[in-house]
């Protein structure tokens, strides 16, 4: 990745946080998991293998556990560049709450950064497939996210980032 990069989140946001690390945070079990659905993922899959394959891809993430912050942060911090991205832009779907956008943990989903000069070739093999063009990579090592007022609701450095993710857990150490 470099600065100037564009991300990508290819796949559906759904409001899937039943189960979540997030729910479990919070105490809660929720009742919408996230649902696996191989046939219509397939797509997906195929049209990312080919860009990896042409050489199109500078960076590809899958979203799981923990959802797209979580995932965000791992991205901006493996490779100790910043990232700017705008919720509003995402493909969701009866997902209209930032946290849900953030912490769903919906299948089938990637963040992907390419060279903007690859943008045309790129949008066109992914067609009609869920994707959207959320953001950039930037030079300052911050993650970056608007949420859907258009205010910045997260803000932090990678150090800051890093600090927390290698911070023991509960009784762990």
């Amino acid at each position: 990745k470099v600065a100037d990069d564009l991300v990508y989140v290819l796949g559906t946001t759904r409001n899937e946080l039943g189960a979540s690390e997030y729910y479990q945070m919070l105490g809660h079990v929720g009742c919408n998991v996230p649902q696996v659905m191989p046939e219509a993922f397939l797509s997906s899959y195929n049209a990312l293998a080919g860009a990896i394959a042409d050489g199109q891809v500078a960076s590809c993430h899958g979203i799981y556990r923990g959802g797209l912050g979580v995932h965000l942060a791992m991205t901006a911090m493996s490779g100790g560049m910043g990232l700017s991205v705008d919720l509003t832009k995402l493909p969701a779907e009866e997902a209209d709450r930032n946290d849900l956008l953030l912490y769903s943990e919906s299948a089938g989903r990637f963040i992907v950064t390419i060279n903007p000069a690859r943008q045309a070739i790129f949008e066109a093999g992914l067609g009609d497939l869920p994707w959207a063009c959320v953001g950039s990579v930037t030079a300052e090592p911050r993650l970056i996210v608007t949420g859907l007022n258009g205010k910045t609701i997260i803000d932090l450095t990678l150090p800051a980032l890093k600090q927390a993710w290698q911070k023991p857990f509960g009784d762990l150490t």
